[in-house]
């Protein structure tokens, strides 16, 4: 059975995260704190006084609530602004973000040359999502020459981060030989440690890998189980997969397998940094 060549779409806003990383404790997370109980106004009054004295950190967090129009009417440009300005002093998830915003065109004009500047220094500071979206710059060959080898690289820095995205998507490209030699055995182990973070597209796969006996032994149980999972996600895929599977398994079984899909997903969520909006 076939795979499809997904692309991500990272949403502008919706990847960052509040933070208070480079700043001493306590300087901003009152600010995060309001946030998370959805006192946005309140928020930005502790943010936006830190950025404009120069706090990076603040910078960021301003433009992450202009961005999805948090405490403030929503203006990328503005957005782009204090963004900008963070990214400027080395806040490395600004620098994705402003990576993104040059790719994308929002708040600002499109730039793929831009974009893979601000990817590159965000990947170097040691951002994983400045690292996959350098990736995906090199595997579509968008503002730079395509090239699946170098693509291999940065998802792989990322997915060694614990980026599942990356994770996912090294193993598609490993899977089918893009930029380094096909090995099947390897890509179930990447869609393994990706769908072990709930990502959807991740636990599709690897549930089919597991139907058809690719790159891991078949196992029935195994493959319902990651498939189920997968369709609490609303992927269609999965359902097909998972509706054909059920003929071959006894109503026992597929309750088991049911019951122990939901205890995963309890087991699984992370808990909320006190630090980061999610």
């Amino acid at each position: 059975m076939g795979i499809t060549n997904y692309r991500f779409v990272f949403a502008i806003g919706l990847s960052g995260l509040l933070t208070m990383a480079a700043t001493p404790p306590g300087d901003l997370s009152a600010g995060v704190k309001a946030y998370e109980r959805g006192e946005y106004s309140a928020a930005m009054k502790i943010f936006k006084p830190a950025a404009e004295k120069g706090n990076a950190d603040a910078q960021f967090n301003v433009g992450v609530m202009y961005s999805r129009g948090h405490g403030v009417e929503k203006d990328v440009q503005e957005a782009f602004k204090w963004l900008r300005a963070a990214a400027d002093q080395g806040q490395v998830h600004a620098e994705f973000m402003v990576g993104q915003m040059r790719e994308k065109g929002v708040g600002v004009a499109p730039d793929y040359a831009e974009a893979q500047r601000w990817y590159q220094m965000a990947a170097d500071g040691g951002d994983a999502d400045g690292a996959i979206g350098l990736a995906m710059l090199f595997e579509e060959g968008f503002g730079v020459e395509k090239n699946p080898a170098r693509a291999v690289h940065w998802y792989r820095l990322a997915a060694d981060q614990g980026l599942a995205e990356a994770q996912f998507r090294l193993a598609v490209m490993i899977e089918l030989g893009r930029g380094t030699k096909s090995n099947l055995e390897e890509a179930a182990r990447w869609y393994a440690r990706a769908a072990e973070q709930g990502f959807a597209m991740a636990q599709t796969r690897l549930g089919m890998l597991y139907l058809e006996g690719k790159g891991v032994p078949q196992d029935n149980h195994k493959a319902y189980f990651w498939l189920t999972l997968a369709t609490k996600q609303d992927r269609r895929v999965a359902e097909r997969q998972r509706s054909a599977l059920i003929a071959k398994l006894t109503a026992d079984e597929i309750t088991k397998y049911e019951v122990e899909a939901s205890h995963w997903r309890a087991r699984v969520l992370s808990p909320k940094s006190a630090n980061t909006i999610q």
